[in-house]
């Protein structure tokens, strides 16, 4: 049992921790709550957690759903997010500051009521990338201990985000704008390679329910 549910609970932690890269949402979150106490950086990043994990569960769950009210299969939807998430992992390893500028939100952003919704759990930690790969992970064959492995990898990597965001300044003066970057461009390549591999299988099995070459 352990032996099948391991592959899943891999593969959702490290394209989530990729696709996520709390690395990269640091310094963001750094600049957004610099006026603030640390227990109210604390707070503020742990509900961007419980936000982001309802957000990604729910598509999670009824996100395929959908996608079979819309007439999408599954094989075009996979193809489909990893050309997309190949387009950020090219971003990220040959331009890192352009994603940097992506996740960063608006100058009225620091502003609003609450931005542990928004912009921190979206669009920065439940993005689309990060919608995307839950809904390939959790699809509707995959079995509940499975998906409950998708489940656990969520929550661990937000947590970790959320350990990192506490830590925000420390990690940032740390590593540098350097050092961030070299990261970030690792991620990239390695973010190319997994959603490579979304795009073969999403091609494969669509060729198989199709009947061509049969």
């Amino acid at each position: 049992m352990f032996t099948d549910i391991l592959p899943v609970f891999v593969t959702a932690f490290v394209t989530l921790f990729i696709v996520i890269d709390p690395i990269l949402v640091t310094p963001i979150f750094a600049s957004l709550t610099k006026n603030d106490l640390p227990r109210e950086r604390l707070r503020i990043a742990f509900m961007a957690a419980i936000y982001s994990i309802g957000i990604l569960l729910f598509f999670g769950f009824a996100g395929n759903a959908l996608l079979h009210h819309l007439g999408v299969s599954l094989a075009a939807f996979r193809a489909a997010m990893g050309i997309i998430l190949f387009i950020m992992g090219f971003r990220m390893f040959f331009d890192p500051d352009s994603e940097t500028q992506a996740k960063t939100p608006g100058p009225k952003a620091s502003a609003r009521d609450n931005i542990a919704f928004f912009p921190l759990a979206i669009p920065m930690l439940a993005g689309p990338g990060a919608i995307a790969t839950i809904m390939l992970v959790m699809g509707p064959d995959t079995a509940m201990v499975e998906k409950s492995a998708a489940m656990i990898a969520v929550v661990i990597v937000l947590a970790i985000a959320v350990l990192m965001m506490a830590f925000a300044s420390r990690i940032g003066d740390v590593l540098g704008r350097t050092g961030m970057n070299a990261i970030t461009r690792i991620l990239g390549m390695l973010l190319m390679a997994l959603s490579t591999q979304y795009v073969f299988d999403g091609i494969r099995v669509g060729i198989l329910e199709t009947g061509v070459g049969v």
